[in-house]
């Protein structure tokens, strides 16, 4: 599936790489983090990892599509592009001040995005409800899956950027010391 997946992302960046501003949540939170290390999941244009590293962060962007790639790679030398599937890759432990997961959905990854943060590390999710579709979370679904971590904002409401989604989510949460 890995090369179809690639295919299917690099057809939506060829034809529109998309906004270059930055998700809201990670504007309005990215002050709870120490700058550091971080991680941008499933980074697409790379508009928050572009954001990161403007702030001062050692940003590991993954994303598997080899366009969003190309037109990342080189924008900040604070950026680290790794063109990688995501089903295939693991996040490191213990090594993220933050993590960020802007409208990418993978539930494996749950355990691994709290491992990966650092005692004190910030987690920023943005994520759609749509109970019909696995790649969707269900109602309060995310809330749970982090709860060992202290949330600091958590969300869910009518989806303003999406014509697919009835209801967006949002946490915000720290790894506990």
């Amino acid at each position: 599936m890995t090369e179809q997946d690639r295919k299917k992302w690099n057809s939506k960046y060829l034809n529109n790489i998309g906004s270059l501003d930055p998700s809201k949540i990670i504007e309005k939170y990215i002050f709870l983090a120490s700058c550091g290390n971080a991680l941008d999941i499933a980074c697409g244009n790379g508009r928050n990892s572009i954001f990161l590293a403007q702030k001062g962060f050692q940003v590991d962007a993954i994303d598997i599509s080899t366009i969003a790639a190309n037109h990342l790679t080189g924008k900040n030398p604070k950026l680290n592009m790794i063109c990688q599937d995501i089903d295939t890759w693991q996040i490191p432990q213990n090594r993220y001040q933050v993590i960020i997961n802007i409208r990418f959905m993978d539930r494996r990854l749950f355990p691994m995005i709290q491992a990966g943060l650092k005692p004190g590390g910030v987690l920023i999710f943005e994520s759609f409800i749509d109970g019909k579709k696995e790649y969707c979370l269900e109602p309060n679904e995310l809330l749970h899956a982090f709860e060992s971590l202290h949330i600091v904002y958590y969300e869910e409401r009518e989806a303003e950027h999406s014509d697919k989604f009835d209801q967006s989510v949002y946490l915000v949460a720290i790894k506990r010391c």
